[in-house]
């Protein structure tokens, strides 16, 4: 039982159930059908192209025409998504998804192939690609508790790499089932693989279609006037009809033209400016070096490099990698509380780096599988660390455009890593590759700690900076607010409806009970420091 409770307690998943809503429950469901679609298309999309006839130039070219256009269709959704829907954009997301899938399954045109990947999503490494990412991460900050975040964000990367683990195991089975009991040649299984692509956009389309209005950035502020017709329209309060309609109508504009000013381009305040501009810097040369070398890439080295290799093994062999994968992800956000979100993201990271360097050293097979393993165990333990910093660094309401636009450099850097890895593959240099990505890696990595080791979080729904860095905001040493007396000037926490004395409201829903949970918390442990 003592095993059992510390498990549940290291893998977060106590955060999980006590934290976990509909809509988290089911944002988490959409990634790994996602990441599913993602990491099988990725394990025969390389060999696709190159079995059509395509060089090592060609299919880089392709891949990074196909991360160019994801990019910049994806962001325009991406700062639109606050003010059409952000359940719109994640309907519109899962059909550009079913558009690529179609073309790709009835056509090797590479033109036409091309055409369709860039204007749809299709994931050329099963990387997160489209406009999924960044409002989803805005979706989950925006429900869960300041201070269960992390846990949450584990479980979120953890759906994405066992999605990824049963995208590449399943594309692997079904490929050994085409070959071996109906006798098709293996390249005729592609397109079967492209069509189930196709078949998960639609379902993510009805499922996405289960989310509630809580999902949405104006969801607080719908509540609000709510309240506040409530409010005037009360009999108690013994005003004048014409009083009634006018003040209704002055909180009606209020909220419409805040609502406008928010959603009219991207607004980024001028303390979070210099942070965006140090993340994007960061996260470009990170994602420039992991695009030299996707899943798509490997997959297709691993092939070139040995035979043994079919794509059902291939598929059974990037499952395993990312299943171990998986299970680091768990452990992530118990290494974030110990070591701090930045240090979690580095020392991580780091060893990643390094096995990722000594792949091409690896004398067999089963020796560059190994170092595969270990590398993808804990390159991927950087991502709740990671989201969790950078949904913490921006105010909610900057959220969706700052992950927007980081989103958007990382596609836009991740685009030349394929070009660099056609060149060397022209010039039978595929060591170059590794060695310059390993290199870039290990330069993201010092100046992650350069720049953000020290950085302090803003409190959790204003815009200003505090004292609470982000040691004290992971520690499980906080104490429960109700441990301490009431601060003075602060109201008790029973629950109640309409407008406090003190001019807060407090809603009878989870998520406003929440983010006013995150509120207590934050003002009790400065009060305490």
């Amino acid at each position: 039982m003592a095993f059992l409770e510390w498990l549940i307690h290291e893998t977060s998943l106590h955060s999980l159930v006590n934290n976990g809503s509909r809509d988290i429950y089911i944002i988490l469901l959409l990634r790994f059908l996602r990441m599913f679609a993602y990491g099988g298309a990725a394990l025969v999309l390389g060999i696709f192209l190159y079995t059509a006839g395509n060089n090592g130039t060609q299919i880089g070219t392709f891949l990074t025409m196909t991360l160019l256009g994801d990019a910049a269709i994806s962001y325009m959704l991406v700062i639109m998504a606050d003010r059409i829907g952000r359940r719109r954009v994640l309907v519109i997301g899962s059909l550009l998804m079913t558009l690529a899938g179609t073309v790709f399954a009835f056509s090797k045109n590479y033109y036409l192939l091309l055409f369709a990947a860039v204007v749809g999503v299709i994931s050329p490494g099963a990387h997160e690609v489209g406009p999924f990412r960044a409002v989803q991460e805005s979706i989950l900050a925006q429900l869960t508790p300041v201070e269960a975040r992390t846990d949450i964000y584990a479980w979120w990367a953890v759906t994405s790499t066992v999605g990824m683990a049963c995208g590449l195991s399943v594309t692997g089975w079904i490929n050994y089932i085409l070959r071996n009991y109906y006798e098709w040649d293996w390249k005729e299984g592609y397109p079967v693989i492209f069509a189930v692509y196709a078949g998960i956009g639609l379902i993510k389309v009805a499922i996405t279609l289960l989310l509630t209005p809580r999902c949405e950035a104006d969801y607080i502020s719908q509540i609000e006037a709510d309240h506040i017709d409530r409010e005037t329209t009360a009999p108690l309060l013994q005003r004048s009809t014409s009083n009634r309609n006018s003040f209704n109508k002055s909180g009606r504009v209020k909220v419409a033209t805040q609502r406008l000013r928010d959603s009219i381009g991207i607004q980024v305040s001028k303390e979070s400016r210099g942070n965006l501009i140090r993340l994007c810097v960061l996260f470009a040369i990170n994602s420039f070096a992991s695009g030299m070398l996707p899943v798509t890439v490997m997959s297709w080295y691993a092939n070139w490099r040995y035979r043994w290799f079919v794509i059902y093994r291939l598929g059974y062999a990037m499952a395993g990698v990312w299943l171990v994968a998986s299970i680091a992800n768990l452990f992530s956000a118990s290494v974030a509380r110990r070591l701090g979100l930045v240090r979690a993201m580095v020392l991580t990271h780091l060893p990643n780096t390094i096995f990722l360097a000594f792949i091409p050293l690896a004398s067999t097979w089963w020796i560059m599988l190994m170092l595969m393993l270990v590398s993808a165990a804990f390159g991927s333990m950087d991502q709740a660390p990671r989201a969790a910093f950078v949904a913490a660094l921006f105010p909610s309401s900057e959220r969706t455009a700052a992950i927007g636009t980081i989103n958007l450099v990382r596609t836009i850097a991740s685009a030349g890593g394929p070009l660099v890895t056609g060149y060397f593959h022209e010039k039978d240099m595929w060591w170059a590759t590794f060695l310059v990505s390993a290199g870039l890696k290990l330069s993201y990595d010092v100046g992650l700690l350069a720049m953000f080791l020290k950085t302090k979080l803003p409190e959790h729904g204003h815009g200003t900076v505090n004292d609470v860095d982000v040691e004290i905001l992971l520690s499980e040493n906080i104490r429960h607010p109700d441990s301490f007396d009431t601060l003075e000037g602060e109201e008790a926490d029973e629950e109640y409806d309409g407008f406090s004395a003190g001019g807060r409201v407090k809603y009878d829903d989870t998520s406003a009970a929440q983010e006013g949970y995150c509120n207590r918390v934050l003002r009790t442990n400065r009060h305490m420091l």
